[in-house]
């Protein structure tokens, strides 16, 4: 028996011109099968893996560039008036999210103007951020809520205000930013830069 074995194993089988072992077609097969096993392996388990990116977008926004109040007198929340006129030249700009804003007027001394800004509460719930402002030496800037405003604001330090947003703002005017040049102050034109950073409630 053992002899018909070595007898079979041994003897070539030809292909065209070429004469090959037994053993040596029996290698391969078994090569190919145990190859195609792997193979075949992970695609019968149904495993999958992937990414996916997500944007977190900050809630309380601007909802345009800040405008300036033409002359007159312009009455916040905590009745506190003031006779604001209209700055000589002035322009703004915001980024496109919304956080950020930069104003630039020409002021004389003794110039009082007004800033108006206008916010969106994005989330649908009562939200909190903190307007933060960059103001240039030789300018005092007064910031405060307008009547029937969706804004709560306190003062946290010189340059920064906590608010608090309604859920569900009107759209309307929100914040005014008095500014006025001191008496020392350079005739010019001076950048007040502001930031609305997202706090948690």
């Amino acid at each position: 028996m053992q002899h018909k074995f070595s007898t079979t194993i041994g003897r070539k089988v030809r292909l065209g011109r070429l004469s090959v072992p037994v053993w040596a077609i029996a290698a391969a097969g078994l090569t190919i099968a145990a190859v195609a096993g792997q193979a075949v392996g992970p695609v019968l388990t149904g495993s999958v893996s992937g990414s996916a990116g997500l944007t977190v977008s900050q809630t309380v926004v601007l909802v345009e560039a800040p405008t300036f109040d033409t002359t007159g007198v312009v009455t916040f929340k905590g009745n506190a008036a003031f006779a604001v006129t209209t700055p000589d030249d002035s322009a703004a700009t915001m980024n496109d999210e919304g956080t950020a804003f930069t104003v630039a007027l020409e002021t004389q001394v003794g110039q009082t103007s007004g800033i108006r800004l206008r916010l969106d509460n994005q989330s649908g719930k009562v939200a909190n951020a903190i307007l933060e402002l960059s103001v240039p030496a030789g300018i005092d800037v007064e910031v405060d809520e307008v009547a029937g405003a969706d804004v709560t604001l306190a003062r946290l330090t010189k340059n920064t205000w906590l608010l608090t947003m309604d859920a569900v703002p009107d759209g309307s005017e929100d914040i005014r930013i008095i500014v006025e040049s001191k008496d020392d102050a350079a005739p010019g034109f001076y950048t007040i830069s502001g930031r609305i950073i997202q706090v948690a409630n």
